[in-house]
C-alpha cells in the first residue's frame, strides 16, 4: 500500500506516482497530441463565461476485467497513458470510500487537459454518472503564484437549492450566498506528479491560471470511475 500524502472523507493525494522516466515519457506523449477547444461543438457551461477556454484531447478507456470494451482507444493502448492507468486501478482499493469500488464502477475514462493563462473551472460536483474521479498533473514544473489551485469546499457546505439556477451560468448570487456558509475550502496545489482522487459529492473548482505562468500550462490528465450503464 502507498501512503497517501493526504486524504479526507472527499480526497485522497498522492505525490510522485511515476517514476523520473515514465513522467517524461508521459509528458513528451501528451504534448505530441492533438488538442481542441473543450467548447468545439457548443459551450459547455459548466466552465462559465470568465472561465475562459481549456483544451481537451480525446479520451482513453479502462474497462474492469470482465466488462468488454465497449469505448475505444481502450487499456492497454500501447502508450505511456498505460503507465498512469496501472497505477489508478493498482491503487483504487486504498481509495474505495472515496472512488467506489466495482461493480459500482466498471469503466475508467482518462483525457488530457490543458489549461493556459486566463482558464480555470467554476465550481461544480461531478454528478451522478459517477462514483469518483481524479486529475493528475503533467506539467514538468509549477509555481506558487501561477494558479490553478484545486479547491474543495467544506463538506458542511450545503447542496445547491431547488430554486437556484443550474448550472449559475447567468447568476450565481445564490451559489456565493451558499458557499459563504461556512466559506472555507481545502486548497490543493498542482504539484508535478501528484494525483488527486476526488468523491463524486465533493464540491470543487479549478482557480484560473494566472497571467504569471506566462508561457506555461496547467497540464492534467483527469477523469472519472463511471457507473455501469445500465444503472
Amino acid at each position: 500500500m502507498t501512503e497517501a500524502s493526504f486524504r479526507n472523507e472527499d480526497v485522497a493525494v498522492y505525490d510522485d506516482v511515476l517514476p523520473a522516466d515514465r513522467f517524461q515519457a508521459l509528458l513528451r506523449h501528451l504534448n505530441a497530441m492533438s488538442y481542441t477547444s473543450v467548447h468545439a461543438s457548443e459551450w459547455r457551461k459548466v466552465w462559465r463565461l470568465h472561465d475562459g477556454n481549456p483544451l481537451t484531447s480525446r479520451a482513453f478507456w479502462y474497462h474492469a476485467p470482465d466488462v468488454a470494451a465497449s469505448e475505444a482507444p481502450a487499456y492497454p493502448t500501447g502508450t505511456p497513458i498505460d503507465d498512469l492507468t496501472d497505477w489508478i486501478t493498482g491503487h483504487a482499493g486504498e481509495v474505495e470510500d472515496i472512488i467506489g469500488t466495482p461493480p459500482g464502477w466498471d469503466r475508467l475514462s482518462l483525457a488530457p487537459w490543458i489549461y493556459p493563462p486566463g482558464s480555470g473551472l467554476s465550481l461544480h460536483q461531478d454528478g451522478n454518472l459517477y462514483t469518483g474521479a481524479f486529475t493528475y498533473f503533467a506539467h514538468p514544473d509549477w509555481r506558487l503564484h501561477w494558479g490553478g489551485q484545486l479547491m474543495v469546499l467544506d463538506r458542511r457546505t450545503q447542496a445547491r437549492g431547488v430554486d437556484e439556477l443550474w448550472p449559475p451560468f447567468l447568476d450565481d448570487a445564490a451559489e456565493s450566498v451558499r458557499a459563504f456558509d461556512p466559506g472555507f475550502a481545502l486548497t490543493i496545489f498542482p504539484k508535478p506528479n501528484r494525483l488527486v482522487f476526488i468523491s463524486p459529492t465533493a464540491l470543487h473548482l479549478l482557480t484560473r491560471v494566472d497571467v504569471n505562468a506566462g508561457q506555461s500550462s496547467r497540464l492534467s490528465v483527469a477523469g472519472f470511475f463511471h457507473k455501469p450503464a445500465s444503472r
